[in-house]
């Protein structure tokens, strides 16, 4: 089958997925022709209003935000998988979610309420060290610029935990679901945070998709082919982080997407990034999206993590990875 009709499928597949997730969850929607009297008339009758507050207040804004974190996650780990030319390479590896944490926690000790842009603040502060540690050496050691990231999320986790044990225990609850990676209390204006960098980083990696498959293939090979390697290597690193960040300020650690969403990708899609980036994308919104429904659903009376079901899923894709790669 043609790479384009496998992208036709996939997106035909995703987008009834999140209509089911729309219509999935403890108060259950209107039948199909209430449903449309509410769309031709709006909510005329106390029944349509309580669907439409359900609908457009609390499953809609729930379902896109999903949707857009699960985008960016999976095009932050295609860029970082092209670069570094590591199967295993995802935003959460340069310690990107960890600096967001730890700006987040901060930002509640200091009595705000509000942790979008501390989160981001953190997460760009953490990327901009691990760039700057290693900004000579990005084209030729990437190695470097990968144990860089893990030793700087690595400190800033520790951070995070010596700030946690000082919350009393009530407060301490929630700040751990949060850093476990949620949808649930968001709503529109963490939508519009995370939607249009989604549809923005892809095109852009459509855009780079000659230099990124040139680079994948080898860092030499794609200087001489008149690659401008380092330029390029850097630009995909500094927008993975930014992807990353925002997703990490507006939804908490969600792990394994940027992980597992590029594989499945290129599985369907075949390598080339002028296919495998929107695949990535689509594919990365069908497992936020699926995650998400499990997380709200798998338990009667009490919702999971996000982050809880892709660690999860993440974990056994990871070591059949390992075990493949060996």
């Amino acid at each position: 089958m043609k790479n384009r009709n496998r992208l036709l499928l996939l997106f035909a597949g995703t987008a009834a997925l999140m209509v089911f997730a729309v219509c999935t969850g403890p108060t259950p929607l209107l039948d199909f022709p209430s449903l449309v009297e509410l769309m031709r008339n709006g909510p005329a009758t106390p029944q349509l209003q309580k669907a439409a507050l359900v609908l457009w207040e609390l499953r809609l804004p729930r379902v896109l935000l999903a949707a857009a974190a699960g985008a960016n996650l999976a095009l932050g780990g295609l860029l970082l998988q092209a670069v570094f030319r590591n199967p295993l390479a995802e935003p959460y590896l340069l310690g990107i979610s960890s600096g967001g944490a730890l700006g987040a926690v901060l930002a509640l000790a200091a009595g705000a309420t509000a942790t979008v842009w501390p989160a981001l603040a953190g997460s760009l502060v953490v990327a901009g060290l691990v760039l700057g540690l290693c900004r000579r050496r990005i084209a030729s050691d990437l190695p470097s610029l990968l144990l860089a990231g893990v030793a700087l999320g690595a400190l800033a986790q520790a951070f995070t935990t010596a700030i946690i044990i000082r919350f009393d225990p009530g407060a301490m609850r929630s700040i751990i679901f949060w850093l476990m990676g949620s949808f649930a209390g968001r709503g529109w204006s963490e939508v519009w945070l995370l939607a249009p960098a989604a549809i923005a980083a892809t095109v852009a990696v459509c855009i780079m998709h000659r230099p990124l498959d040139l680079i994948a293939v080898g860092g030499e090979s794609a200087h001489h082919l008149g690659v401008r390697v380092r330029l390029v290597q850097t630009a995909a690193i500094a927008l993975a982080a930014i992807l990353a960040a925002l997703t990490v300020a507006a939804c908490g650690t969600i792990g394994f997407v940027g992980l597992m969403a590029p594989h499945v990708a290129r599985r369907l899609a075949g390598t080339p990034h002028a296919f495998s980036a929107p695949a990535s994308a689509v594919v990365g919104v069908a497992f936020a999206v699926a995650s998400d429904l499990a997380a709200r659903t798998i338990l009667a009376g009490t919702e999971l993590p996000v982050g809880v079901v892709t660690g999860a899923l993440g974990c056994v894709f990871f070591l059949v990875l390992l075990t493949r790669k060996n």
